[in-house]
């Protein structure tokens, strides 16, 4: 999961996640969500090794995050970065969509323009393209 490359990286966020990071859920505004939502990718991937959308080559099996990834999607400007998830066929691919996620999201004058806005919806439940799927473990003893 986190091969070479580690969560390191995001310690340039710190300012941003100081500001706008809520204690608890996702604040009041569109820009605590923001952060709220791509902190949660970045945690869980580094942690768990969940991604947002499994069903493509990557496998996340702890924890369905697709809600954070679907917000973001319909409320945010990565869209376009989302939907390389389906490009990711390897660890190095996903931690470089999560990196240009950061980069595009947490960039603070983009969020000083969205904690203008008052906070849309949720990102904890949200539906869209992206999906989690529930894999059945194949558990051999049950064979015989």
């Amino acid at each position: 999961m986190t091969n070479g490359v580690n969560w390191n990286y995001f310690n340039k966020f710190d300012n941003v996640t100081d500001k706008y990071l809520p204690s608890r859920g996702e604040g009041e505004t569109k820009a605590s969500q923001i952060v709220t939502a791509v902190s949660k990718l970045v945690y869980k991937w580094y942690n768990d090794g969940d991604v947002f959308d499994n069903t493509h080559y990557l496998e996340g099996w702890a924890n369905d995050l697709s809600s954070y990834a679907n917000w973001l999607d319909d409320n945010t400007k990565g869209s376009r970065i989302l939907h390389g998830i389906s490009r990711c066929f390897n660890d190095n691919d996903y931690e470089e969509l999560l990196r240009d996620l950061a980069d595009t999201l947490l960039d603070e004058q983009y969020l000083a323009e969205q904690d203008k806005i008052e906070k849309v919806g949720s990102i904890y439940k949200y539906d869209g393209p992206f999906e989690f799927r529930e894999y059945e473990d194949d558990d051999d003893d049950d064979w015989y």
